[in-house]
């Protein structure tokens, strides 16, 4: 029986790229059907109903932009959204898994396979931003399902570009600090590098902080500067011209890093402008951009120190927008006590270590003791990797106990930076005589500084635990969670008599069962 491939993918906010180990243990990214090593995450709806992915479908920006979906990693999880094309309300995962389906297809076709009849196309390992919770992971695995995908687990991208860049490099152990700014999504994360091991100190970020919003500045000049030249016009009342403006903008974007200036000409409502920007006017656009990269930086770096972490070796540049020479400079800037600012294989690093991954958890599951060591470059195994949740997690209770209708607060089991698996327990309990059931909400973190007040944080999941034992007021209850190494959370619960409780909640953002078996739309190639 022929194995499945496996695959590490990065599915990025704005590209995406597919790694495999070769013949020759050599990692190596597996090019699309251009032959390009990166894919955009974009999706163009054709009016026939299939779909297209990619280059092609970002170009349509110029002229449906009402029909292409971009971004869509943004909203992974997010509570009730869709976003609509033709009337058709589309869930995040659906998109998702339409852009892993055309990466993954065009893997198996460099690989000289053919898409199978039935079954999975292939064993992967998907990468995810750091700070990405329980909704976000959950929602990540089940698009990855619905292209038809087996996957065997779920990596934070700063994890997965350690493991790359550990297995590469030589040396002893070494504390690692990996700065990853991507087209969507911002994180920082500190790292312990070493022969046996790979742990995660410290972590944090943001997923609305990458690229896109260097792009949106640069919207904002361009349409400044035609505003200029068109008093009272405002080109992105085309909308036509919109989508043209968005793809000029990243194209100035990437000349930007390169050249001291950027020069084309916009179209609009009948109007021409031509449009210069310099260097400079970009850099001081989006320096308030670079600054909070640098604040989540120095938090990070705050974090580990107080677990013990008292020097960075090495400083690794990840992610597309690390090209820029504004981020390396005002890194060096203000951090001149670290190592200078490293671009460690930007584009594909994070791809690659989710490949060796993907390699090492199908080994490890075979069977074989020696599994493990095979198949990964120079016969070595892979090091332990020891995580961290970048999230708090808690439960709703009384704020005074003694108070019947005292207000809730969130009482943290999980806080951030807390090493996963994570498996605390506390003991809560009853507040009236003789209560049968209690309803207990389970909380994430917004941000990795805790705060008690509900409105402050997420509801991930809840349920009523129903048949607790009679008695008085302050019947025990034994709250477990179990924070996996994939992410996800499971909540158990213990009533004072000792017998277990299930407690039967869903992670937030779900997509519906229907919506999860549906057959995705055909791939126009």
């Amino acid at each position: 029986m022929t194995r499945r491939p496996v695959l590490g993918i990065d599915l990025g906010t704005t590209y995406s790229c597919v790694a495999s180990l070769d013949e020759n243990q050599r990692v190596s990214v597996l090019p699309n059907q251009e032959g390009d090593l990166t894919t955009p995450s974009v999706v163009f709806f054709e009016h026939s109903g299939n779909v297209t992915v990619g280059k092609f479908a970002k170009n349509e920006l110029k002229n449906e932009q009402s029909r292409v979906v971009s971004l869509i990693k943004r909203h992974m999880g997010e509570e009730g959204y869709t976003t609509d094309v033709d009337g058709r309300q589309l869930y995040p995962q659906q998109v998702s898994a339409i852009i892993l389906r055309q990466v993954v297809e065009d893997a198996l076709a460099v690989l000289g396979l053919e898409v199978p009849a039935d079954g999975p196309l292939a064993d992967v390992v998907i990468t995810v931003p750091a700070y990405f919770g329980a909704a976000e992971r959950q929602a990540t695995r089940d698009a990855g399902e619905m292209a038809g995908l087996e996957v065997v687990n779920i990596i934070n991208e700063p994890t997965a570009a350690a493991i790359a860049y550990g297995l590469i490099s030589s040396g002893g152990e070494r504390s690692v600090l990996v700065y990853d700014l991507g087209g969507g999504t911002f994180d920082v994360t500190i790292i312990k590098v070493s022969a046996d091991e790979i742990r995660v100190v410290a972590t944090g970020g943001d997923h609305h902080l990458g690229g896109a919003e260097w792009d949106a500045r640069i919207v904002e000049l361009v349409c400044a500067k035609f505003s200029e030249q068109h008093p009272g016009s405002d080109p992105r009342t085309d909308l036509d011209a919109a989508g043209s403006i968005e793809l000029l903008a990243e194209e100035a974007k990437k000349a930007l890093s390169r050249r001291d200036g950027y020069s084309s000409t916009v179209i609009a409502d009948g109007l021409r402008a031509k449009i210069e920007i310099t260097r400079a006017e970009y850099e001081e656009a989006t320096a308030d951009l670079i600054g909070k990269t640098l604040d989540f930086t120095k938090d990070v770096l705050r974090h580990a120190h107080e677990k013990g972490v008292d020097r960075i070796d090495e400083f690794l540049l990840v992610g597309g927008m690390s090209h820029s020479p504004a981020v390396k400079e005002g890194l060096a800037r203000e951090f001149p006590d670290l190592p200078t600012p490293q671009l460690a294989d930007p584009d594909q690093i994070v791809a690659k270590g989710a490949a060796l991954f993907a390699v090492n958890s199908i080994a490890e599951t075979s069977g074989d003791p020696a599994a493990a060591a095979r198949g990964l470059p120079g016969g070595t195994a892979l090091p332990k990797i020891v995580n961290v949740t970048s999230k708090g997690y808690g439960i709703a209770v009384v704020r005074d106990g003694r108070k019947r209708d005292s207000d809730l607060v969130v009482a943290w089991l999980i806080k951030p930076n807390d090493e996963i698996p994570a498996r605390p327990h506390d003991t809560f309990r009853t507040v009236e005589d003789r209560q049968q059931e209690v309803d207990i909400s389970v909380y994430e973190s917004t941000t990795d500084v805790l705060s008690i007040e509900l409105e402050d944080n997420l509801k991930l999941v809840e349920g009523t635990l129903k048949n607790l034992p009679p008695g008085p007021a302050g019947q025990p209850l034994e709250v477990s969670c179990n924070l996996g190494a994939d992410g996800i959370l499971h909540v158990t619960a213990v009533a004072g008599n000792g017998e277990e409780i299930t407690l039967e909640a869903k992670i937030s953002g779900l997509v519906p069962e229907e919506v999860k078996r549906a057959p995705l739309p055909a791939l126009q190639r």
